[in-house]
């Protein structure tokens, strides 16, 4: 019996052989690497499970595996090789990561990681195995859970379609930033009604049928593209729909659970006539025969690689990402963690401290290891000063993240009502600072915000990021604070920035005194 089983399966073939080596070395590379970074591999997962909008992360590793899995044909026929230039972008993800680690950005950090695990795979495999699998390699980059920082500029569309929808259709409407009221109620256009967990569905189901109803890469690409603006269009007409429904209901549709229900079943149709409409250019039957006929013929290498050329490349991609983990613990083992103390920020100029509030706010920043709030006068002047400080700086306790704001856009007690830059005296030199007016329900308020990273100040969050990495490399820590002033704008708006500018120029030096002192603290 045992004979005729060997007689009947007979050989395997010299290229699935090697299929099989290969498929081995990309296993034991991929698995190496998550273990090198169990930890980001950690948060990557808890956010998928905690998180609805990102709740599709589970699935993408299976679907991943289906899509490659589709191309077991065409993979048969090549004889891989490995490819060691791709070593060079393992290392290079992995100097990525570092980068991003040390600078606490956190999605960059788990891309650099899917970037990783995509140079190993085509390392190992070689490129001519890579194209065959490149749906499967692209498809990795839905694991990560990134497009958080696109929800303020989609809720500001959102807003900006529904409101002139609204006035359109004869129904009067009045607006103050994302919030706005009709005659039948109040309305607010917030995070959830952005839009974002429809796109993300949208371009990941548009991912695999193009991948699989497609062979041109016109078609693909015309078809992703689709998958991204259909619903970011669908969503804006989804907004103004409840809306509507809720005005002409008296408030009865649209509302409460309604408003979700309404808005997944419209974006369903929305899908399935994409998709319907989709499938008038799919690509037939006969196309994919002939294209696989070529691809077949000309895929088929002379010489295939031994099996522990497979191995080598997938230990050499392993060393070469796992290099920047015990590099980053060395960095972080310098970084102090001591609590900081932000010494009495003293009076300067004719300023002097006061006991009286100007507002009942605060920016709505958390995480931070301590904080100082002062108000300031100076004749009829008054200025606000709020100074969040932070050090060992990790998620849920950064200072650049999506979830720290001036205000938030559930909140009707305060408004963002513009954005801008502006340009001040600080610290003896011209300085471009962010500038926000707010909106409260009897204050208007005129703020500018900058931030201070190991005795540097900008506006921009992406300098205070690079900022934050080279002082960690230096070993000076990942210290960083926020320094915002605002002053009430009840009157004329330039009132208030003539007592912010003059504030700066007198106070910016004892500001900056006091961080440094907070930042010795810790040493």
């Amino acid at each position: 019996m045992k004979r005729d089983l060997e007689f009947t399966v007979g050989p395997v073939p010299v290229g699935m052989r090697w299929n099989v080596a290969a498929a081995s070395a990309v296993t034991v590379a991929v698995l190496g690497i998550l273990l090198v970074y169990r930890e980001i591999v950690a948060s990557i997962v808890a956010i998928w499970i905690r998180s609805e909008t990102f709740a599709h992360g589970v699935i993408v590793v299976p679907l991943c595996l289906w899509l490659a899995w589709r191309r077991r044909d065409a993979l048969a026929t090549i004889a891989m090789r490995p490819w060691w230039w791709g070593i060079g972008f393992v290392f290079a993800s992995g100097a990525l990561w570092l980068v991003a680690a040390a600078a606490g950005a956190g999605v960059v950090a788990q891309f650099a990681l899917a970037f990783m695990l995509q140079a190993a795979i085509v390392t190992i495999v070689g490129l001519q195995a890579a194209r065959a699998l490149s749906f499967a390699l692209a498809f990795l980059l839905f694991a990560v859970p990134a497009g958080e920082f696109l929800v303020p500029t989609l809720v500001d569309w959102t807003a900006n379609f529904t409101i002139s929808a609204l006035r359109l259709s004869g129904v009067p409407v009045y607006r103050e930033a994302n919030h706005f009221i009709i005659p039948s109620g109040a309305w607010s256009v917030v995070e959830a009604c952005s839009g974002i967990r429809y796109i993300i569905a949208s371009l990941m189901v548009g991912v695999i049928y193009a991948a699989v109803a497609y062979r041109s890469p016109r078609r693909r690409a015309v078809f992703v593209a689709a998958s991204i603006l259909v619903p970011i269009v669908a969503n804006w007409l989804r907004a103004y729909m409840i809306v509507m429904l809720g005005h002409l209901s008296n408030n009865r549709l649209a509302v409460g659970v309604d408003h979700i229900i309404y808005g997944w079943v419209f974006f369903g149709v929305v899908m399935l006539l994409l998709f319907w409409v989709g499938s008038f250019w799919q690509d037939t039957d006969g196309a994919h025969s002939k294209e696989s006929v070529v691809s077949t013929a000309s895929a088929v290498p002379a010489v295939s690689a031994p099996r522990r050329a497979f191995f080598t490349a997938s230990i050499a991609a392993i060393v070469a990402a796992g290099i920047w983990s015990p590099l980053d613990a060395t960095v972080s083992q310098r970084v102090a963690i001591r609590s900081p103390v932000i010494p009495q920020i003293t009076a300067a100029g004719n300023w002097v401290p006061s006991g009286d509030e100007i507002a009942n706010w605060v920016p709505r920043y958390s995480g931070y290891a301590t904080n100082f709030s002062q108000t300031y006068t100076n004749g009829n002047r008054r200025v606000g000063l709020y100074v969040a400080y932070y050090r060992g700086q990790q998620k849920g306790r950064e200072l650049i993240t999506s979830g720290n704001v001036l205000t938030r856009p559930d909140d009707w007690s305060w408004k963002q009502t513009s954005t801008g830059t502006d340009r001040i005296d600080w610290n003896g030199r011209a300085t471009t600072v962010e500038r926000a007016r707010l909106s409260g329900r009897d204050t208007r308020l005129e703020v500018l915000q900058l931030f201070w990273v190991a005795g540097r100040v900008t506006w921009n969050p992406y300098v205070a990021k690079a900022l934050q990495a080279i002082a960690t490399f230096q070993g000076s820590g990942d210290d960083a604070a926020l320094i915002v002033m605002y002053a009430p704008a009840n009157g004329t708006i330039d009132a208030a920035r003539e007592g912010l500018h003059s504030f700066t120029a007198d106070m910016s030096p004892a500001i900056e005194r006091a961080l440094a002192a907070a930042r010795e603290s810790g040493q």
